[in-house]
């Protein structure tokens, strides 16, 4: 049982969240499109701001598109890295945790939203949902870590925790 692995990468891609933002980029792309052609400044200018106002967008949606939140949960303990914020793999050993468990949580109200959260007591990661793992590691310090995989979570969390 100690060489079981559970592994999860979360990311934006194919979401309501990237949706979103390209049902919001494109018609304001246009919009700034037609307002900078009916304005009376030179074509060379027109095409500068359009082109920055095109780099900015696609820079904004690009790392939106990036960000990930890859978990692993080993005989060792949880490891979790939050790309491209936190690239290196930050490790909770097992001798650590004071207890872990599933929550369901209310990303607004309960974290302020989506992506990396915190205070002094609780540090959150999660990408899109309201399902997480929610570790104790004393010290009244906890960390969430956001999930889809819930189920199977569930079923890998009952025996892991034994070994």
């Amino acid at each position: 049982m100690a060489t079981q692995v559970f592994n999860e990468t979360q990311n934006y891609r194919g979401t309501w969240v990237m949706y979103l933002i390209l049902m919001t980029e494109l018609p304001m792309l246009v919009l700034v499109t037609i307002i900078l052609f009916n304005s009376k400044t030179d074509n060379n200018e027109i095409f500068l701001h359009l082109g920055l106002v095109l780099l900015i967008m696609s820079g904004a949606f690009l790392l939106l598109m990036n960000i990930q939140l890859q978990t692993r949960i080993d005989h060792k303990g949880v490891h979790y890295r939050f790309i491209p914020f936190l690239n290196k793999w930050r490790i909770i050993p097992k001798e650590n945790i004071q207890s872990i468990n599933l929550i369901t949580f209310s990303p607004i109200s309960d974290y302020g939203g989506w992506g990396m959260k915190g205070n002094r007591t609780t540090k959150a990661y999660s990408i899109i949902g309201d399902q997480g793992i929610l570790i104790d590691v004393g010290g009244k310090k906890k960390i969430m870590l956001g999930t889809k995989k819930t189920a199977e979570l569930q079923s890998f969390l009952e025996n892991w925790m034994e070994d």
